[in-house]
């Protein structure tokens, strides 16, 4: 064999001597890999559109279902009174309205260019429920406050249920179809921008608390989905 300038030729049938490459984990063997390099980026970022894709379907589907019911702790009857938008005081005790979440006492909404006290509203509306009615709450155990969670109606009418009909608050664990129902209303928060009551303790430093039923992260992965894709489409319709 003869070398040349970057050529070689074979003589009496000799074959060059076989070179194997060292193995670095990580790292690709070929100097002509990263050519395939741009494919592979495509090919990881179709993937996670099909991983969110999916999640969105679970996150659908589940959201159909019955919510699991829970043991009955308890039972209170009385007059009422609305300590803010989601909680009230029933028989001297503290009850926390399950399965919503309205705006804290302090919080502040917007519509177009003013803001508005949402917390206020919603602890006015509660009140509004429950003034000259019997109300009637089955408790399920309590919350991380040590208040009494609690299905409540009053008047004959779900509280819970009223309270994110009116757009004063959100689903937090229940009411699901409510909010789709507030949402396309546009009633009350849903006529402006508002930050859910959970974000906005969060914000204040305050520690989080979980929706009130089990298998409601699959409700906090269909909100965040939702928040994600309301992100970008604000980010294009700012870029356009």
């Amino acid at each position: 064999m003869r070398w040349g300038r970057g050529k070689f030729r074979i003589i009496d049938g000799a074959k060059p001597p076989f070179r194997r490459r060292p193995f670095h984990f990580g790292r690709p063997t070929s100097p002509y890999s990263w050519r395939r390099r741009p494919s592979e980026g495509r090919g990881s970022l179709f993937g996670g559109w099909v991983f969110l894709f999916v999640l969105s379907i679970g996150a659908y589907v589940a959201s159909k279902l019955p919510p699991p019911q829970k043991p009955i702790t308890g039972e209170l009857h009385g007059a009422a009174m609305a300590s803010d938008g989601d909680s009230l005081r029933l028989d001297g005790r503290r009850v926390r309205i399950e399965g919503i979440d309205a705006p804290e006492i302090g919080q502040s909404c917007r519509r177009g260019e003013s803001s508005w006290d949402c917390g206020a509203d919603a602890r006015r509306r509660l009140a509004t429920l429950v003034e000259g009615e019997r109300t009637h709450c089955r408790l399920h155990g309590r919350d991380r406050y040590g208040r009494e969670l609690g299905i409540c109606e009053s008047g004959g009418r779900d509280i819970g249920r009223e309270m994110v009909l009116s757009g004063l608050a959100v689903s937090y664990g229940l009411y699901q179809a409510e909010e789709e129902t507030a949402r396309q209303r546009r009633a009350g928060l849903w006529a402006g921008d508002f930050v859910r009551p959970q974000e906005w303790r969060r914000s204040k430093g305050e520690p989080d608390e979980m929706p009130h039923r089990a298998g409601d992260w699959l409700e906090l992965i269909t909100q965040w989905i939702e928040d994600e894709v309301r992100m970008v489409a604000e980010r294009i319709i700012g870029d356009g």
